[in-house]
Order: C-alpha cells, then sequence, then structure tokens
C-alpha cells in the first residue's frame, strides 16, 4: 500500500506549519450552552509557584500530558495511563468546598483532566527541588537510603510522600507505610523506599533521619525565581488568587463544562440529556473502562457547592461530589457514633489507592457500577449492607432511594445529590469483607457485606431480615435474599441454623463466567465470607477453639527489615557502601530517561497497530478512520520497509515487524500509525480497522500444544549414569508433573525509541540492554550497513531480560518511519499494547519420575521439560538449561529431555534468571515429593560435595552449600519456628502456617559476555570520565565502575563521571545481562586504571611520588602522556560451562486464609554469597529486589488469554498484579555472607541481580505446608499434590480444598 500522509501533500511543510493537518473533519457541532457569555473559556492555574493561563483547552487532555508536553516537567513520568502505578503523582491545593478553607493531596495526573485543575496550585518533583537550588529532604532522603534503582517510579514516591506531609505533618509510621498502596516499584522490592520515608514518622528511630519541620517540608526554590516558594500564589483570592467561575472549553467536537451551581448544572442535563454526556469528578473510572464513549460532552461537578453538603448526623450524609477520601475521614470522626462507620471506613481504604481516593467521589463509583453491573464495587456493596439510601435530583424533584433500587433507575437526565448512612444499631453485627487477587491496589474477586440484627437476651436469635449483599458474584445478585430470609426469627447459636443457611445460600448463589476466576471459585469464596460473619455474629465465646480464628482476617505487621553484611573502610571507596551516584537527580526528577528527551523540530510520534486475534492471516487494513484523527500523519505497513521486513538478528528465525500475511499471536504488530503526539498516535492505533481471514482455534497453552503436537524443532537430551536401570532398581519410586506460567517484565519505562535520520545515517536513542543487537537490526531494515546507525543510552527505567532482544522490535519500527518520513519520529509504547505486544517469560511444565533409598538420597532421575517459546523460538534457554537442573542436589543417574512448545503467543525471551527458576523450582518440587513419601526432610544429605558432578559432567569445585544452609537454619531458629507451626496448626482449623527452607545454585557464565570500557583523564582539572558497554538500569554499574575507578587512580568519587553508553565509545559490546555486566565492566575499568597508572606513575616518582592529583596529571599531559586508554576483555571461545556458581539459602514462614485463599509473608531470611562485594548496599538492593520479583512470579503475576481470540486479558494494572508494598515479606532479614570472596573473577565479587529469585519459590512451599496441614483436616492429606505457579490467592483456595459441610461452630 505505502506510507500515507493526511491531507493531499506528503512534502508541502512549512516552518509554521510543520505537520499538515488531515483535511478530513469531523461533523459533530461543537455544543454550546444557551449562554455562552456566562462561561469562561480559560483555565488559570499555578505550577511550582508560577502562573499559567491556558485558552480553550483539549477536554481530552490530561493534566499529565500537558506538563510534560507543554512545560517540559517530565519529572512526572508517565506509563500506566490507569492510575494504577503512581509514577505520574503530582500533589495539588485548591479550595474546599466540603470543609472550607483549603486541601491539598496527591493524585494520579495521567488521569487528571487539564480542564479541571483551574485554580489549581499544582506541584510536581521539580518544584521540592533539584541540582541547582538543593534537593528537598525526602529526594535527599529516598536516594540516601537507596530507594532508588531505575529511578523511574522515583519522582512520584518523592510526591506522595510530600502530599501526606502536607496534610499531615506528624504521621505515624503505619500511615505512611499505608500511603504508598498505589506505587509500583519493580526494582527495590519497597523495604528501602519504605525505611526512608517512615524515617518521616513521628515514632521513627531520630538516628534515621526523623521528622521535617514544617517550614522545611515547603521551604524549596521557585524554578522561576530561585527564591523560596510554597508551590502556590500568595495574593488574591481563593488558594490561587483565582475565583472559579463557570467553565466551556471545546476542541475536535467535545465540549467541557463545569458549572457553578446546581440550578446550571441541571439546566446543563436537561440541554444535553439527547446527547451522550459524562459527569466527571474525578475522572479515575477512565482507568478501568478506558473503551467508554465517546462522549460529546463532559460536565466537571466539582464547583458545584450543593454537592459538597455534608451532616454529620446521625445519620451521616455526604454529598456526591465528596472524595472517598474524605468519606473516610468523616466515617472516622463520627465513628464514636457507630461504630459500624470505622467498618465503612477501614474498607473504603481497601478501594483502589490514596491516589485515587483522593480525587474519586463515592458517587462516581456507583455510577460506575450503574453502567458496567459486573463491576464489584466496594462503595455499593458495604454501602447497601449498610441501609445506606440515595437521593438522585433533575430539575423537577429528588428521590430518595436504596442502592439496590438505585441500579435500576435510569439516569439520563439525572445527577446523584447525596448519600445517607444510618448509625447501627447496638444489637447489629456489621462485617465487610474484600478479597482480591493482591492485598492492595486490585479489584475484588468477591467483596461483601454483612448485617444482623441480634436479640441477644434470647440465645442470639435473629430479629429482623438481615442484609446479606454480596458484589462479585454476577451482574445481577445484590442481595441473599432467600438466605436472608431463611434466617430470621433463628438462634444462630443452634449448628442446625448455620447448616441451613449454607444450603440456601449455596443454592443462589450463581456465578458468572469469568476467564479471569472460576465460578467454582467465586461460590465457594462467597460462602467462606459468610461463614466468616457468621462465626463473627456467633462470638468468640461461643465457638469451638480450632474455628475461633476463622472470623479473623489476616493482619500484617509494620514492615521491618535487617541488613548484614561485611566491609573494611580500608579499602574505600571500592567495596564502599553507598547509594547510586545518579540516585538524588533521580528522586528529584533530573534524570532524563527518553521519553522525557524535548522534542526535536518536526519530530513525530508513534504506535503499532496490533493484532487482536491470533491463529489467522491477515484479511484488509483500512486506515480511513484513523487518518481523521487530528493530528494524524501517516501510516506504515509491511511494504514500506526499505530494508528486510525482518528485525530479527541473521543466526534467528525470521520476525517481520509488521505482519505481511501470517497472524500468529494476538498483539502482533500490523502496521505502524504516526502522528503529531503520542495521545492521537495510540488513538490512531485504536481507529485502524483489521479484517482477518483463515481464522482458527489458538494453540494457548502447553498441555494444548503437547495434545496438538505443536512443537519447534528443538529437542535436547542429556543424560549422566544409567538412570533408566537405576529407577528399575530403586527402593522407592514417585512419578508426577508440575508447572509454572509466564510473566510480563513490569518495566515501569515502557518500550521506547527515538530515531533521527543525519547525513550520516540515523541516530537511534534505545531504551535497551543490546546496544549492538539494536544497531544491528536498525541497519537490516533500513538497508545501511552498521557504522551509519549510531545507538546510545543513558539509563533505562527498568529491563529485567524484556529490553534485551525484544526491544529491536520497537527500535527497527522507530527507524522504518524516520527513514521514511524524513524525520525525527518517537515511538513509546502504551501499556496494553507493550503487554500484548512484547516478549515475556516462557511458561515450562516437567514431568518426572525419581528413584530413591530409604534415607531419601537420590539414585534416578527421569525428568522431560517442555519450553513454551511462543510462536517462534526467539530465545531458547534449553541449551543452558543441563548446567542448572539440579539445583544443589546430587544424583549419579539422570535422564533430561528438552523440548519446545509452540503456541500462539508472543514469542517468548529473557525474563531475570531465565528458564533457571523454572527448573530449581521444579527440582525443589521434586524434593519435597520425596520428602512428604518419606515424611522426613532429605535437602541436607543430597546436597553437592566438592568433586561431584553436576548432569552435564562439570565438577563442582566451588561448593559452600551446606555452610550456608546450617548457618542459616541456626539463625533463622528454623526448628524452633517449625515447631511453633505444628502446635498452631493443630490448634487453628482455618488459619494455618508453613515454613520452607530452600537452597540455591545459580550458574554464571561471563565468559559469554564482553564490554569495552574507556577511560580518560582531563588534563585541565584532572576529572575522569567512563563510559562503558554495560547498560545502567538501576543496578548500579555506573556507580561500581566509579568506585573502582576512584580506588584505583586513587582520586575522589567526585572526580568520577560516567558518559552515555553508545556504539561509537564501546562498540560490540554484549547484552547487559546474566547478571555479570557489572562485575565485567568493572574489571575493564580496572584494566583501563591499571594501564593507566603503569604510564602515570613514573612521572609521579619524578615528582617526588606524593603530588597534587591535578599537578600530577598536567605535568603527564606536558609530557605527553596519552591519559586515555580502552579495553575488551578477552575469553577464550565461549562455552557452555559456567565460570563459577552462586549459592545461597532463603527460608519464609508465612500465614494462610483457608476460607479465602489469602495469605500473608511474616518472614524471610536471605543468607547470600555475593562473595567480595563491590558495594554491599547496592548488592543488598539487587537481592531484595531480585527476591521480590520473584514473589510476582511465584504469587500474583498471572497471564491469562482469552481462549477464543488468543488475545491478552491480564493487559493492564487492574488486571495484571505484580508485588505492591504490602505483598513483601512483613520482616525481611537479608545477609550477605561474610568472609568469601570469588576466585574467578579479578574484582572477586559475584553476581546478585538474577540469583536470590530463585529462592524466592520458599514462598510457595511455605504456601504447600500450609495447604497440607488444611488438606489434612478435611481428610485429604494422605497424597502429595503439586501446587502450580503462579499460585494466587484463587489457587490456594482451591488447593485446600474447602467444602462448606465442614463450616461447624
Amino acid at each position: 500500500m505505502g506510507y500515507q500522509f493526511a491531507g493531499k501533500s506528503t512534502h508541502n511543510f512549512t516552518e509554521n506549519n510543520f505537520f499538515r493537518k488531515s483535511e478530513h473533519t469531523n461533523n459533530t457541532m461543537p455544543i454550546l450552552p444557551d449562554a455562552n457569555e456566562d462561561f469562561d473559556d480559560k483555565l488559570t492555574f499555578w505550577v511550582n509557584g508560577k502562573r499559567h493561563v491556558v485558552q480553550n483547552p483539549d477536554p481530552a487532555m490530561t493534566l499529565n500530558e500537558w506538563l510534560r508536553s507543554q512545560r517540559g516537567l517530565t519529572g512526572t513520568k508517565v506509563m500506566c495511563r490507569e492510575g494504577g502505578c503512581g509514577c505520574c503523582v503530582v500533589m495539588v491545593t485548591h479550595s474546599d468546598l466540603t470543609n472550607g478553607g483549603a486541601c491539598s493531596y496527591s493524585l494520579n495526573s495521567c488521569l487528571c483532566p487539564l480542564c479541571s485543575v483551574d485554580g489549581w496550585s499544582i506541584t510536581t518533583v521539580e518544584g521540592l527541588g533539584g541540582q541547582k537550588g538543593g534537593f528537598h529532604p525526602i529526594q535527599r532522603r529516598l536516594a540516601d537510603f537507596s530507594g532508588s534503582q531505575c529511578g523511574y517510579c522515583s519522582p512520584g514516591m518523592v510526591v506522595n510522600m510530600y502530599g501526606l506531609l502536607n496534610k499531615k505533618p506528624l504521621p505515624n509510621k503505619q500511615e505512611v507505610e499505608n500511603h504508598f498502596n498505589g506505587h509500583i516499584c519493580r526494582c527495590t522490592g519497597y523495604r528501602p523506599i519504605l525505611d526512608a520515608m517512615k524515617s518521616f514518622a513521628v515514632d521513627a528511630d531520630p538516628e534515621k533521619g526523623g521528622c521535617i519541620d514544617i517550614e522545611d517540608l515547603n521551604k524549596h526554590p521557585c524554578p522561576s525565581a530561585g527564591e523560596a516558594c510554597n508551590g502556590a500564589s500568595a495574593n488574591g483570592n481563593g488558594v490561587n488568587g483565582t475565583s472559579t467561575g463557570s467553565l466551556r472549553c471545546c476542541q475536535h467536537g467535545v465540549t467541557w463544562y463545569r458549572p457553578t451551581s446546581l440550578a446550571e448544572l441541571y439546566s446543563l442535563l436537561e440541554q444535553h440529556s439527547q446527547d451522550k454526556y459524562k459527569l466527571v469528578c474525578g475522572n479515575t473510572a477512565a482507568g478501568v473502562y478506558k473503551d467508554d464513549g465517546p462522549y460529546s460532552c463532559l460536565i466537571d461537578i466539582k464547583a458545584v457547592p450543593d454537592l459538597y453538603n455534608c451532616q454529620a448526623g446521625p445519620p451521616l450524609v455526604v454529598g456526591s461530589a465528596v472524595s472517598l477520601s474524605a468519606v473516610v475521614d468523616l466515617l472516622r470522626a463520627s465513628s464514636d457514633r457507630s461504630p459500624s462507620y470505622s467498618v465503612l471506613a477501614d474498607h473504603l481504604c481497601k478501594v483502589a489507592n490514596v491516589s485515587v481516593r483522593n480525587v474519586g467521589s463515592w458517587a462516581g463509583n456507583l455510577m460506575v457500577k450503574h453502567a458496567h453491573p459486573e463491576f464489584p464495587s466496594d462503595v455499593f456493596t458495604i454501602m447497601e449492607a449498610a441501609g445506606a439510601k440515595v437521593t438522585i435530583g433533575n430539575k423537577d424533584e429528588s428521590q430518595r432511594m436504596a442502592l439496590s433500587d438505585f441500579l435500576g433507575t435510569a439516569m439520563n437526565g439525572k445527577v446523584i445529590r447525596s448519600l445517607e448512612i444510618p448509625p447501627g444499631n447496638s444489637e447489629d453485627v456489621f462485617r465487610t469483607y474484600k478479597v482480591a487477587p493482591r492485598s492492595q491496589n486490585a479489584h475484588a474477586y468477591v467483596n461483601a457485606g454483612f448485617r444482623m440484627t441480634l436479640d441477644r437476651q434470647s440465645d442470639l436469635k435473629v430479629v429482623t431480615k438481615p442484609y446479606i449483599v454480596f458484589g462479585g458474584v454476577n451482574k445481577t445478585m445484590v442481595h441473599a435474599s432467600a438466605t436472608e430470609d431463611f434466617l430470621v426469627g433463628k438462634r444462630i447459636t443452634d449448628p442446625e441454623t448455620l447448616r441451613g443457611a449454607l444450603a440456601v445460600l449455596q443454592a443462589e448463589l450463581v456465578p458468572d463466567e469469568s476467564a479471569l476466576q472460576s465460578a467454582q471459585y467465586t461460590k465457594q469464596l462467597a460462602m467462606g465470607l459468610f461463614y466468616k460473619f457468621y462465626l463473627s455474629a456467633v462470638g468468640k465465646e461461643s465457638l469451638t477453639e480450632q474455628v475461633r480464628t476463622a472470623a479473623d482476617s489476616l493482619a500484617r505487621p509494620l514492615s521491618r527489615g535487617e541488613q548484614h553484611f561485611q566491609t573494611k573502610e580500608s579499602e574505600w571507596p571500592l567495596r564502599q557502601p553507598m547509594p547510586k551516584t545518579s540516585s538524588r537527580v533521580q528522586s528529584s526528577g533530573e534524570a532524563i530517561y527518553i521519553n522525557d528527551m524535548p522534542a526535536m523540530p518536526g519530530e513525530v510520534y508513534a504506535a503499532f497497530v496490533t493484532s487482536t486475534v491470533a491463529n489467522c492471516k491477515l484479511g484488509n487494513l483500512d486506515f480511513s478512520h484513523a487518518m481523521e484523527i487530528p493530528g494524524a500523519v501517516a501510516y506504515l505497513t509491511a511494504g514500506d520497509v526499505r530494508g528486510e521486513n525482518n528485525y530479527n538478528l541473521p543466526s534467528f528465525p525470521v520476525a517481520e515487524i509488521f505482519s505481511s500475511d501470517e497472524v500468529s499471536y494476538a498483539g502482533q504488530p500490523l502496521a505502524l500509525v504516526i502522528a503529531d503526539t503520542q495521545v492521537h498516535a495510540d488513538a490512531m492505533a485504536k481507529a485502524v480497522q483489521v479484517t482477518y481471514t483463515d481464522m482458527k482455534p489458538p494453540i494457548l497453552t502447553i498441555q494444548d500444544a503437547i495434545s496438538a503436537e505443536f512443537f519447534h524443532p528443538n529437542v535436547q537430551e542429556v543424560i549422566k549414569g544409567d538412570p533408566k536401570g537405576a529407577l528399575a532398581a530403586a527402593p522407592h519410586r514417585i512419578s508426577g508433573e508440575v508447572s509454572c506460567g509466564s510473566q510480563y517484565h513490569f518495566y515501569m519505562e515502557t518500550q521506547v525509541c527515538r530515531c533521527t535520520p543525519t547525513e550520516d545515517g540515523m541516530d537511534v536513542q534505545s531504551a535497551t540492554q543490546s546496544m549492538d543487537s539494536v544497531q544491528a537490526s536498525v541497519a537490516q531494515v533500513t538497508g545501511m550497513s552498521a557504522h551509519r546507525v549510531y545507538v546510545s543510552v543513558k539509563r533505562v527505567g527498568g529491563a529485567f531480560g524484556g529490553k534485551g532482544p525484544a526491544s529491536m522490535l520497537p527500535a527497527a519500527a522507530c527507524a522504518v518511519a524516520a527513514q521514511n518520513l524524513n524525520r525525527t519520529v518517537r515511538l513509546s509504547m502504551s501499556i496494553d499494547a507493550n503487554m500484548e505486544a512484547m516478549s515475556k517469560r516462557s511458561p515450562y511444565l516437567v514431568k518426572y519420575e525419581v528413584g530413591f533409598d530409604d534415607e531419601g538420597k537420590l539414585l534416578a532421575v527421569v525428568y522431560n521439560l517442555y519450553e513454551d517459546n511462543g510462536c517462534s523460538v526467539h530465545v531458547s534457554l534449553i541449551p543452558l538449561l543441563p548446567v542448572s537442573v539440579d539445583n544443589v542436589y546430587y544424583c549419579a543417574s539422570w535422564q533430561l529431555t528438552m523440548q519446545t512448545c509452540k503456541t500462539h503467543t508472543a514469542p517468548g525471551t529473557y525474563t531475570r534468571a531465565p528458564g533457571v527458576v523454572a527448573v530449581h523450582f521444579c527440582m525443589e518440587h521434586i524434593i519435597e515429593h520425596v520428602a512428604k513419601t518419606l515424611n522426613k526432610d532429605i535437602r541436607r544429605i543430597n546436597m553437592f560435595e566438592n568433586g561431584q558432578t553436576i548432569l552435564t559432567g562439570d565438577i563442582v569445585s566451588d561448593c559452600n552449600i551446606t555452610q550456608l544452609w546450617d548457618d542459616l537454619l541456626t539463625s533463622a531458629q528454623v526448628k524452633q519456628r517449625q515447631q511453633e507451626i505444628e502446635v498452631f496448626n493443630k490448634e487453628h482449623r482455618w488459619k494455618k502456617r508453613g515454613l520452607s527452607v530452600v537452597p540455591l545454585r545459580y550458574p554464571l557464565f561471563p565468559h559469554l559476555l564482553r564490554f569495552t570500557v574507556f577511560v580518560a583523564i582531563y588534563h585541565t582539572d584532572g576529572s575522569v570520565v567512563i563510559t562503558h558497554g554495560g547498560i545502567e538500569m538501576g543496578q548500579g554499574v555506573d556507580t561500581k565502575v566509579m568506585q573502582v575507578a576512584a580506588a584505583s587512580l586513587g582520586v575522589p568519587m567526585e572526580m568520577v563521571h560516567t558518559m552515555s553508553t553508545n556504539t561509537l565509545s564501546s562498540p560490540n559490546s554484549g547484552d547487559s545481562g546474566g547478571s555479570v555486566a557489572s562485575e565485567l565492566n568493572c574489571q575493564g575499568v580496572l584494566e583501563c586504571c591499571r594501564r593507566l597508572n603503569e604510564r602515570i606513575n613514573p612521572i609521579r616518582q619524578e615528582m617526588g611520588g606524593a603530588p597534587k592529583w591535578t599537578e600530577l596529571i598536567n605535568t603527564c599531559h606536558s609530557k605527553g602522556v596519552d591519559l586515555s586508554e580502552k579495553y575488551m576483555e578477552h575469553h577464550p571461545l565461549p562455552t557452555l560451562r559456567p565460570t563459577y556458581n552462586n549459592y545461597g539459602v532463603t527460608c519464609t514462614e508465612l500465614e494462610l486464609d483457608v476460607l479465602t485463599g489469602e495469605r500473608e509473608i511474616t518472614r524471610s531470611d536471605i543468607l547470600f554469597d555475593c562473595g567480595k562485594s563491590v558495594n554491599p548496599e547496592l548488592d543488598i538492593g539487587q537481592v531484595e529486589g531480585g527476591f521480590v520479583f520473584g514473589l510476582g512470579y511465584w504469587l500474583t503475576e498471572k497471564c491469562v488469554y482469552d481462549k477464543e481470540t488468543g488475545r491478552l486479558l491480564t493487559n493492564g494494572t487492574w488486571e495484571y498484579k505484580p508485588p505492591a508494598t504490602k505483598d513483601i515479606p512483613a520482616d525481611l532479614r537479608v545477609t550477605l555472607l561474610p568472609n568469601s570472596f570469588n576466585p574467578y573473577n579479578v574484582i572477586r565479587s559475584k553476581g546478585v541481580s538474577e540469583p536470590v529469585l530463585l529462592m524466592s519459590c520458599s514462598a510457595m512451599f511455605a504456601l504447600r505446608q500450609a495447604i497440607q496441614s488444611a488438606r489434612e483436616d478435611s481428610g485429604n492429606g494422605a497424597d502429595f499434590f503439586p501446587l502450580n505457579g503462579p499460585a494466587t490467592v484463587e489457587t490456594c483456595h482451591e488447593a485446600c480444598l474447602v467444602d462448606s459441610s465442614n463450616f461447624t461452630l
């Protein structure tokens, strides 16, 4: 088809009209009010103390887009655009129509419409501090606690804390921890972030920081004046010197209104009753239901005072524009009038996250439920259970009704006015529950509210019809009416009442089918929640001891941590514990990522058009609607690729940039669209109409691929000893299978690339771990030679393997667009496109047979492994897995067969500890199976001794695993805790605890990678600059190479600097991965410095042996000494034999709620051998971050596909759940093995970032123990059972085999 430009001319660009606008226009006429003169059309607001006036803003533009694109305030990041990650948080201050005065709070700028900020004062991270004016205490403390690794989430964390301290200057540590429930960090594991923020708490250790003075909190430099500034205008009316009047803005056929009175609002509703309009308060629902609309009319209700009317009551009355956070405050303030108000407040704190609740209104939440009956609205469920009434009004009348009646009420032309929340009676028992895939910031599987009035004088008889309300069961169920009727007049202490109620409830629970949760789980969970409430109503004093705690929810204590490591000051700055040198500029938002770079003249933005179905052929692509989008520029298809339509390197299978025919997976790129902004490009992509042909059912799982014999040709077998003979002769034999799923990397910075055509070729700025691959790929698709492609990378906002080979796709597409348009093109992928199109971790399935003796010693292992590579083998780990598969266990006879399965999903790729994490888990599963069969712990007796051989025949010579094992068992008091758990599990039927200790052997292959390092000393002042081939992506490679250089040259750290990595100064460098990039680049710097010192030392001796550094270097220069050096590590021919092994041991303990599947990790102890650490503080951070990354893989992160289309359903933050701040161990203790070193590395350190991830499966095996106890209580504990990964809340509950017939008093 060729690429097309909007408009008639393709090249008629002028300086003032570089973007040709489409001549297609939207025929929708602007909607105008009857009295236009009563409405203003401009916004006036303040950003970091500076006044801004925006004339007739676009109603579709968000505050985030305006801050970043119009003001260059890129410290405020963007990622999910759903309010689910927290990186976009800013603080706002405006008039408080609820309480009077002004209010300040944090919000998600990605969901905040620009049109809504009139009269506001906005504070971004840049407004707090920076390098020039001084860092803010929050910025400093986050950095100094090593709470910033890749740094992408850091500005949002800082501003969120600033918002809390503005609202409550003296919070306690628990309040601080609660305030971070909406922020995701994929790097750190959260512990250092929480420690940094809790250091501001009133109950914090003064030595770690202490409270901040209110003057210091708000004393920060004004970017415009350089003087102290509080972020808001100091004079005038209202908060910012402006009164908020009625507002009307109109662009592209969409009109935004802001009425300032109820009469004005009613008039607008009547006027636009036939139009598709939406009332806007917090706009947070736009992050969940992103495809609602389009709307021609948006009406902002935040300036209508009548919608803020509140009455303390009782009953408590709350206006409809009052935010959820304000409702919580009102309920807590009124809790002395009714205990039920505290219950409601506690539950509302489980809705979304703080930044969403700060702006989202309770009425908006109800309207989402009204529009989407399947939505499990917490507000609706708990308020209906409380007996709340809602008042709805229009210009003619007001109606007061129950919430259940509200669902059936037509709301066109009407507005919710208020909510009336009655106080509970003293005889009432009122409880609410929410069970979700993650402990916070997640939609419920099921939520419930129960209220029952009891006559305590007549053996707890139910006086009136109780309220039994469920959300999430099906679209129509509100009350369990039959169960409510059954309970009236019954004594709840009678066991027959419980049995009868459960029978009635079971019959009326008819869950909807859902791809995201099973109907069986939904039903059993609802039954379990009712049972919890019933036990609460009966009271603990009337219950048997084993069930007394069943009614209680799991309680999480305040998180804490310990870090233990060894360091010698005599070696500093080498081995000195210190934060990353860039951590402060990351915390201040001054660290620039690719998508933060200012736009170049004529720069345009691209987005992929992706398939929505798998296993078919491409029919037709219709771009006509897309080219009508405002700002549309062009589109490109496979025919526009001037080089090869293949972004993969020559030795790998062809991977088309844009499909030319075959569509293998849903999410596969089909074309590229280009517009004047990223938002417009993303809108274009959604507007392209695609047809498909030859559609067939997709194969989506390993099991389906095996059944269909759908394989890639990769098969490998490794045999050691006589496995078949040894298996036949073994006294004991077991067999089974176990599996683990996929995982999305969830790097906070999505895939992004910017390409600029130059007179020499192409400049490529790519967020990649692999410059060399990107350079080769761009050269291939453009037809250029490699020397014309210049790739540079300053930093990457998280990667974890996902920006290795996978980054070639966006880079190649971006380069093709830049070449065709001959202008700079930027491609920044939206989270849904990123998750659907990009490669993820490969799933695995293992089938095994094992023979062992009476003591549990392994005699034979026959092991069949299946690896799901998706639709194409871009990355297969099979060649590397034989050296890892046996973990720390010796067995003389092995048979390992490995095969790659083909599915209609995105090709698999490297993901932190790729492949190794799966085979480690499977080996530990086998050990668990043997141990259960013999009823004894058999790990220690099977561990390697030096001199024994692993499966591949390589001799183990560096093994210290038994030492680590014994040390951890002692330091973590494992035997004592196991005994305590045994007692606990005997005494509790519906709460169970488990503890597991897991060892680790992780092979590393530094000899497979090489990096070019360059070190230069400037003669003018003696400062040192380094460029190296590693990519700084949070692991701290820049800091470590600076430490090596400073120590080697004998200069202060302040004199050493690292520059951007690029293909000129560091050509032919390998991928930054495999946990070895830091040590290899440190070795390179060490060698460069050694050579420089060889040249410098003679001059030093001539100058007396100890001259000043600057004088020495200047003299060297004057004598013609070359003050620069380049080095690339040379290795012998690469082999698949590991250079060395890492060892570690982890103990994890947790508690499980059998009735729900929820769990709380109470403690993890990690002992890890990282050799002689270059920087223990950074290595501790990698240990913790890797461990928590693994907890997500094993416990919360699940990729779910539509069985009909193959489309990824978990494609955003509301469906896919990496760990949040309260999913980490409540007590996390990390020790780096003292007195250790690595003899195979001149730096003496060992790789860190990946190995520890493997030991996170200790949580899985602790869960298995807890579940085992629950199964034993129900009579199902005799047989061993597999617990496949991920063990989600749903999976754990189902594994417990909960049967409501066992629900007793």
